[in-house]
């Protein structure tokens, strides 16, 4: 699959509970597989992918809810519940969260959406379980997080012999900073006196936090953990 496939990111709502986005699934959109997420280790949720298919674009659509599939403890992991069954009460409203240049593979057009999907959403939303088979298998599913998990260890390997000023000070005032997922340089630590977290550019000596609105070098860090404590 070739890197240049116009790709377009068109929602960042992963719930699709926005009404002026949300939608009704296309009816000839075809299902991918289904799996749980874990929202900043917070919150399951189970999620189903498709992607539907027009003359210029592949595109792909999320299907959200809190429990789509019910999960007990003694089940096997190898049972997989049919996605026919997935959708029993559910109201099929949808989102469209990726588009691509078509391709003359619904599968391979599959594999790189969903693959670029869990890169965008990684360090917020993590994959966590397979739930059910539709056009990719479980086998596929597992090869896209198997990839993302050797890209997050060889990152965080490079990162932990490199670590800057910045860091150094984040540790220092016990943000506990979390070594790089897919972007080699974009560390995480704790926001502090908040429930979420702060990003922070190690190369750049730049952190910042969009929820309070703040960026900075590691001295602004200092003075942003200084007025919070205050």
């Amino acid at each position: 699959m070739s890197g240049d496939q116009r790709l377009e990111i068109l929602s960042s709502d992963l719930w699709g509970k926005n009404t002026d986005n949300s939608t009704a699934l296309p009816k000839d959109s075809v299902a991918l597989c289904a799996y749980q997420l874990l929202v900043q280790a917070i919150l399951d949720i189970d999620q189903i992918a498709f992607i539907h298919t027009t003359p210029d674009r592949d595109e792909l659509w999320m299907v959200t809810e809190e429990a789509l599939i019910d999960s007990p403890n003694d089940a096997s992991v190898d049972e997989t519940p049919e996605l026919d069954t997935l959708f029993q009460g559910q109201s099929r409203q949808a989102m469209r969260v990726l588009t691509m240049n078509h391709t003359d593979s619904i599968f391979r057009s599959g594999m790189f959406l969903l693959s670029e999907y869990f890169d965008g959403v990684c360090g917020f939303y993590s994959p966590i379980k397979f739930l059910a088979e539709g056009l990719l298998l479980r086998s596929d599913y597992e090869g896209i997080n198997q990839r993302r998990k050797a890209t997050i260890r060889k990152n965080q390997t490079a990162a932990s012999k490199q670590k800057t000023k910045i860091i150094e000070v984040a540790t220092e005032l016990g943000l506990q900073p979390q070594s790089p997922l897919l972007n080699s340089e974009i560390w995480s630590a704790r926001c502090p006196g908040t429930g979420h977290q702060l990003f922070i550019n190690a190369r750049k000596d730049e952190f910042g936090c969009g929820y309070c609105c703040v960026k900075g070098n590691h001295e602004k860090l200092r003075e942003f953990v200084k007025r919070r404590k205050t």
